[in-house]
Formats: structure tokens, C-alpha cells, sequence
């Protein structure tokens, strides 16, 4: 009864330092680093590719022709995102006159996912289901890394198709990317330094998450509004929870066939019962 006693305090000391060792590997970074720790998506399989998209909490100007600036601003907003222990890298969605947003942010096979894991589309590609294909998406990207949801206008300076929008006033080309300083009347209206953008809305459909159009869409470059940002490709790994199971199972596997090979050397064999 001692050895017994002494056998399963063991016991449970090592079940719960396994537990506190994958605990701590897998969560404690997210409860008290203050970085988020995104999830695989649910319904992918260990080795699938994909990207996360998200909307930047905070707003800022489209004054900027270079793409750069707007890749600082959507990797300062998601304050170091990981997945698999792994800080993300993130890419801006956005054109200016010397880079398309599909041309900067990649074209990939890989379907597009927000933090909480809703697909938004199958790909990253320009083709029916794809980011870019200018149709509907799965679902509106409108949610920040923290699963906190808006409304409202993004910048882009992006056609549906996801290239630098272009419009033509009085028989001009008019480019309003990021950055750019056109000035275009129409109508006695004038369009000053304005820029394409999006707007954020659950139900809206077609491409209107990229672009709202010529002219509702152009607006002051010196706004401000909010951006997508974009991650390079992730391959999908096991969650912590599968990792967990696994691992205390094959522990009490082990002790297990531990207890069995102990008990038959405390007991004689001559001492267990035969049945004749």
C-alpha cells in the first residue's frame, strides 16, 4: 500500500507537469504577452495552406504613394499576430501607381480566412471564388485580429479586380491610387487629391469591399479610414487542444503499461489464482 500510495502521488504529479508544460507552450504567450495567437481554421488538415485577413482597428491617411508605408502600418496594427509560436507578416491591401494590390499582396491557391476562422475566400486568385476575381466573397472581411467587428470606409485605391482604380473624366484617364494627387472635375465637382475605397459592410455584395465606385468611392486623401491587412501564406498545424489529447493519452499509455509490469513483479506468479 506504501509503494501504491507513493505510485499514484507520482502520478499525478507527472500528469499535471505534462499538462502545465503544454499549457504553458501552447496559451500563456496569448493570456499574458498580450499577443494574439490566431487559430488554424476549422475544417483544414495538418499541411493545408491559407492566409488570414484582417481590418486594422485604427485608421490612417492615403497621402503615401509608397506601398510600404501602408505594409508598416497594418504589421504595427496587428501588434506581432502569431501562428504556430511564429510572429506573421502582414501585407497591405491596397494599389498605387506603381503596384497593383494583387500584384503586392501575392496571387496564391490559398483560401482566405479572418481570425476567428470564417473563410472569405477560396483563394488569392483570380478566378471565380477568388480574392480577386471582382465578385462576391464567401464573407465580408470586416473583423480586426481580435474578432471585433466594423462598419464604415477602408482605403484601397483598388478596382474589384484588385489593380489600381482607374476612371475616365472628359475622355482623361484618372488614376486614384494610394498616394496620388489627381485633380479631375466633373460636373462642376471637383476631385481634389482623392482616392478609391472600400466600405465595410456585412451585406454588401459584388466587389464593393475593394471598391465602391466612380464617384462615391473617391474620397480625401488627408481621411482617415481604415485598411485591410494580409498574411503571408501559413501552412495549418495541429491545435493545442489535438496536441494535448495526444500527448496525455501516449502518457497514460505508459503508465499504464507501467502499473502492469510493477504489479507482476510484486506478485509472485505462484500467488495468482489458476483456473483449472
Amino acid at each position: 500500500m506504501f509503494f501504491y500510495s507513493r505510485f499514484k502521488r507520482s502520478t499525478q504529479l507527472m500528469l499535471l507537469s505534462s499538462f502545465v508544460l503544454i499549457f504553458q507552450g501552447s496559451w500563456a504567450g496569448l493570456a499574458f504577452a498580450g499577443v494574439i495567437a490566431l487559430q488554424t481554421p476549422a475544417g483544414l488538415q495538418v499541411g493545408d495552406q491559407f492566409r488570414f485577413i484582417f481590418v486594422t482597428p485604427a485608421t490612417t491617411n492615403a497621402t503615401s504613394s509608397d506601398i510600404t508605408t501602408y505594409d508598416s502600418f497594418v504589421n504595427q496594427q496587428a501588434n506581432g499576430a502569431t501562428y504556430n509560436g511564429q510572429t506573421i507578416h502582414w501585407l497591405a491591401i491596397g494599389s498605387t501607381t506603381t503596384v497593383d494590390a494583387r500584384v503586392h499582396a501575392g496571387l496564391t491557391n490559398s483560401g482566405v480566412f479572418m481570425a476567428n476562422g470564417t473563410e472569405i475566400a477560396t483563394s488569392a486568385n483570380i478566378v471565380p471564388g477568388g480574392l480577386w476575381y471582382g465578385g462576391s466573397l464567401l464573407a465580408q472581411p470586416i473583423q480586426d485580429l481580435g474578432g471585433n467587428s466594423y462598419s464604415g470606409t477602408v482605403w484601397t485605391g483598388t478596382s474589384g479586380v484588385g489593380t489600381e482604380y482607374k476612371s475616365t473624366v472628359n475622355n482623361v484617364v484618372i488614376e486614384w491610387g494610394l498616394g496620388t494627387n489627381a485633380v479631375a472635375t466633373d460636373t462642376s465637382i471637383v476631385y481634389d487629391n482623392h482616392i478609391e475605397v472600400g466600405q465595410l459592410q456585412t451585406n454588401v455584395s459584388g466587389d464593393v469591399w475593394l471598391s465602391v465606385g466612380y464617384a462615391d468611392g473617391l474620397q480625401l486623401n488627408t481621411n482617415q479610414y481604415q485598411m485591410y491587412g494580409i498574411s503571408d501564406v501559413q501552412t495549418a498545424v495541429p491545435e493545442p487542444s489535438t496536441l494535448l489529447v495526444s500527448a496525455m493519452g501516449v502518457l497514460v499509455a505508459g503508465v499504464s503499461k507501467w502499473k502492469s509490469w510493477r504489479w507482476r513483479r510484486m506478485v509472485p506468479e505462484t500467488a495468482i489464482p489458476r483456473i483449472t
